[in-house]
C-alpha cells in the first residue's frame, strides 16, 4: 500500500518545529522530577532526554546516510543537563538542527528506517508525530494539554497504521495478535476527512482507507481518535462512539501498541 501524505516535506519540519518548541515550554516550567501519567515509568526529565536522543539519533542516521540500523553511543550533544531552563534549550537544539538537516536533505535522500519507505521523507513524518505525542505527554505532566489541529491529528493516524505492519517495524510483539481472520475495526473521523478499515489475516495486519463496514467501528473527532490509537485517551473522558462488537478494540489497541 502506498501512504498517502497529507502534509508536504516542509510542513511536516514546520510540524516538527512548533512541537518541540511547546514541548520545551513544558520542560522549562515544569519539575524534572513530576512523573508523567501516560508514560509512568518516566518522569519529565526522563521523557525529555529520551526524546532529544531520538532527534540525535535519527538526525545521525540521516546525516552518515545510514543503509542498517545505527547505534546509541557516540551520538553528538548526548549529554542533557539537569536544569529545566538549559534541558528544554538542549531538547530545542538537537530538533532544530534535526529539522535544518532535513531541509538541507529534502524527502528523497534514501536511508535506513524502520518503516515502510527507506528515505529522508519518513523521517520528517515520523518525528513530527513523535514529537507531538511526547509534547503531549509532556504537558501533561505540568498542566493542561494543548490543542492539536484535527488534520495533523487524522495524519498522525494514518502514520500509525502505514507503519505498524512495516518489516522493520519496532512495534511490539503483541502485535502477532492481529494475525488470524475477522476482527475488522473501522476508524471514521466526524471533523475532518479520515477513514481507516483494519484488518486481520493469516499473514499480519493491514488496512485500508475509505469507508467501509467493520465487525466494529469507532467514530469522533480526529484528536480523539489519535489519543486513542496512542493509548493518551483518558478511560471515560471522551465523546467517541463506538459500534459494533466492544471486544474488537481492545484487541486492536493492544496489538497496535508501540513498544
Amino acid at each position: 500500500m502506498v501512504a498517502v501524505v497529507w502534509l508536504s516535506h516542509e510542513e511536516y519540519l514546520v510540524v516538527l518545529d512548533e512541537q518541540v518548541r511547546r514541548f520545551a515550554d513544558a520542560v522549562a516550567a515544569g519539575d524534572p522530577s513530576a512523573r508523567v501519567e501516560s508514560c509512568p515509568e518516566w518522569s519529565l526529565a526522563d521523557l525529555c532526554r529520551h526524546q532529544g536522543l531520538v532527534h540525535r539519533w535519527a538526525a545521525e542516521a540521516v546525516r552518515t546516510r545510514a543503509t542498517a540500523r545505527i547505534g546509541w553511543s557516540g551520538l553528538p550533544d548526548a549529554e542533557a543537563p539537569d536544569e529545566p531552563e538549559a534541558m528544554a534549550g538542549w531538547l530545542l537544539r538537537g530538533a532544530s538542527g534535526f529539522a535544518e538537516l532535513l531541509r538541507e536533505r529534502g524527502p528523497a535522500e534514501p536511508v535506513w528506517s524502520w518503516g515502510v519507505e527507506q528515505h529522508s521523507g519518513f523521517w520528517a513524518r515520523r518525528m513530527a508525530h513523535e514529537t507531538l505525542i511526547h509534547r503531549i505527554d509532556a504537558e501533561t505532566a505540568v498542566g493542561p494539554v494543548g490543542p492539536v489541529d484535527p488534520v495533523l491529528a487524522a495524519d498522525n493516524i494514518d502514520e500509525l497504521l502505514h507503519n505498524a505492519g512495516a518489516e522493520n517495524s519496532r512495534a511490539h510483539p503483541r502485535r502477532e495478535l492481529l494475525r488470524g481472520e475477522g476482527g475488522t475495526l473501522h476508524l471514521h473521523s466526524t471533523d475532518v476527512p479520515g477513514e481507516w478499515t483494519l484488518r486481520r489475516t493469516p499473514e499480519g495486519f493491514a488496512y485500508e482507507q475509505g469507508h467501509a463496514k467493520g465487525e466494529a467501528a469507532v467514530r469522533g473527532g480526529a484528536v480523539e481518535l489519535m489519543l486513542l490509537l496512542n493509548r493518551r485517551l483518558p478511560d471515560g473522558r471522551n465523546s467517541l462512539e463506538i459500534l459494533g462488537d466492544q471486544a474488537l478494540l481492545p484487541l486492536w489497541l493492544e496489538g497496535l501498541t508501540f513498544s
